[in-house]
């Protein structure tokens, strides 16, 4: 078999190139579509196969983590090169109105780009190298025309810069607090350890406990996630706001509303985070509409564009996994991923029903909505969890461990 081992300096690099990568494709425009994916198509793949090398030194989860990394920026580039979605839709950076007459319509902030400026993209080389530098420093593309859905938008364009900085540095503060207290948790359970000390205390399987103990530490693993994206969330918007690279407006929580946490849809689009919605919609948009031509807002084209979407997120988690162990072993993440569009479109059709009925939107329902997706959330992604935890997920570098929770 024919090797694509490279020097491990490319391995080394391989985010880095990646994004490299999408970066000057799409600098180099839509004009010569074919010779431009002839070029960069190979390349992203043998970045990506990098990854079979790589003799990682560290946790099984910074690995795991890495390699989604990895697998979103393929996604990236499916979206901007295969796509041509920035060019097609003709992406650009929002301008910003000032005050209330000008900054603000709706509750949102005004737009106040020129007729003429809302479908312009740059036509050369310079100034569309710029443009993707630009786009690939976001995931929401927030502030952008491009903006995905249900981003929670918190605060005006001309809101000050310093109020901001403020608020997010004690929102950090108290998120790396948790973070702490999470992980110094998560290491002293049973399916934990520090990494100095993991040669002492080796990780325990869940093979043996029974499911209401998987169902628990499946949530205990999606709250860690939420800490610590939100986290680096917030840093991210203090350097960003910080050095005038971004507008407090841009810079908004990782996460929406737990409020509408009433249902496993609300969930998903809503709650959780959206750094994925735009790899994981694309996709289904163009399959629906340009390939299908399906009628907008149809059921096929409504559920086709669910489950591919869900589609790309079990993708993107269990092709991570299956670089890690070098195999096709996904951890469940294809199962896992793919219910949750089963479990949404159920539900859709209950809501339904429940309409048709005579229910009406109150406080009891919302209460048996969150009890609902509480539970069907956690039944459904504790394979996934479980197995991924039992790799090592929960070999975490030493924390300052605050409360005294971890292990020695």
């Amino acid at each position: 078999m024919v090797s694509l081992e490279l020097p491990p300096i490319f391995a080394d690099l391989q985010i880095p190139l990646l994004y490299l990568t999408n970066i000057i494709t799409l600098a180099a425009g839509p004009r010569r579509h074919t010779i431009r994916v002839l070029f960069s198509l190979p390349t992203v793949i043998l970045i990506v196969s990098q990854s079979l090398y790589r003799d990682w030194p560290g946790t099984w989860g910074n690995h795991y983590a890495l390699n989604c990394l990895v697998c979103s920026a393929v996604s990236v580039y499916v979206d901007w090169v295969l796509l041509s979605s920035p060019d097609k839709e003709g992406w650009r950076k929002i301008r910003y109105g000032v005050g209330k007459e000008e900054g603000e319509m709706n509750g949102k902030t005004r737009d106040t780009a020129k007729k003429g400026e809302k479908n312009a993209v740059p036509q050369h080389f310079w100034p569309r190298l710029w443009w993707a530098v630009r786009l690939a420093t976001t995931n929401r593309y927030v502030g952008w025309s491009c903006q995905v859905k249900n981003v929670p938008m918190e605060v005006d364009a001309d809101y000050p810069r310093l109020l901001f900085i403020g608020r997010k540095t004690l929102r950090a503060i108290l998120f790396y607090i948790l973070k702490d207290a999470i992980y110094a948790y998560t290491a002293s359970s049973p399916h934990g350890s520090w990494a100095d000390s993991a040669h002492l205390k080796p990780v325990v399987g869940f093979l043996s406990f029974s499911f209401w103990h998987r169902f628990w530490f499946a949530w205990v693993h999606i709250v860690l996630t939420y800490v610590s994206m939100e986290l680096y969330n917030c840093a991210y918007g203090i350097v960003s706001v910080g050095t005038g690279l971004a507008n407090p407006r841009d810079c908004p929580s990782a996460f929406g509303n737990l409020k509408d946490l009433w249902s496993v849809r609300n969930a998903w689009s809503t709650v959780w985070h959206q750094q994925c919605r735009r790899i994981c919609s694309a996709p289904g948009i163009f399959f629906a509409r340009d390939v299908l031509r399906l009628p907008k807002g149809s059921f096929s084209s409504k559920y086709l564009q669910l489950f591919i979407a869900f589609g790309i997120s079990a993708i993107v988690h269990g092709c991570a996994s299956m670089l890690v162990h070098r195999s096709f072993e996904d951890d469940a993440a294809f199962v896992t991923f793919l219910s949750q569009a089963v479990i949404i479109m159920i539900e859709d059709h209950l809501i339904d029903i429940g309409k048709s009925l005579g229910f009406e939107d109150s406080a009891i329902w919302r209460t048996v909505g969150f009890i609902w997706t509480i539970f069907v959330i956690g039944a459904t992604t504790e394979k996934w969890s479980v197995n991924v935890i039992g790799h090592g997920m929960w070999i975490h570098q030493r924390e300052k461990d605050f409360f005294g929770i971890g292990p020695e």
